[in-house]
């Protein structure tokens, strides 16, 4: 029931950023920031399109990135780059947070420190560079990773 709740909130959110600078909550939109929001995975552009492939048959790649851009744009979604130039989606909503990539299985996890602190932008500045954004990101193994390759080692 909680989780019906917070889903509601955060698509009542959604519709008021997007009513407040005149925008359209279209079902498309609904959807795709339902399908970024349930999971706790990070995203690609693509698997957002063949989850949508189910209810809008033959929606376009390049509709979903559009959506996807005006929705980092609005703040409600955090885009960031991974090693291999995939852009990749998450939630932005509550806090920006740092994540973890696991270099075994390729899964990214949140972790809940600050990505960048104003520490960080004022050394920047200090250094003549002007901060737009910025993103900490973690490798090593997660704990499912960790455990096969200590069962190998043990074996």
């Amino acid at each position: 029931m909680q989780a019906q709740e917070e889903e509601r909130v955060i698509h009542t959110n959604l519709d008021e950023v997007l009513h407040d600078r005149g925008l359209r909550t279209t079902p498309q939109r609904k959807l795709i920031y339902r399908i970024i929001t349930a999971t706790a995975q990070h995203v690609s552009a693509q698997q957002i399109q063949q989850e949508l492939e189910d209810v809008f048959p033959g929606i376009s790649l390049p509709t979903v990135y559009s959506t996807l851009e005006l929705f980092t744009q609005l703040g409600v979604i955090h885009k960031m780059a991974i090693n291999d130039g995939e852009m990749l989606y998450d939630t932005g909503w509550s806090h920006p947070h740092a994540h973890m990539k696991c270099r075994q299985c390729g899964r990214i996890f949140d972790l809940d420190i600050p990505p960048v602190t104003q520490k960080d932008i004022q050394s920047a500045a200090k250094a003549g560079f002007n901060v737009d954004s910025g993103d900490l990101l973690l490798h090593g193994l997660c704990k499912e990773c960790a455990a096969k390759e200590s069962q190998k080692a043990g074996a």
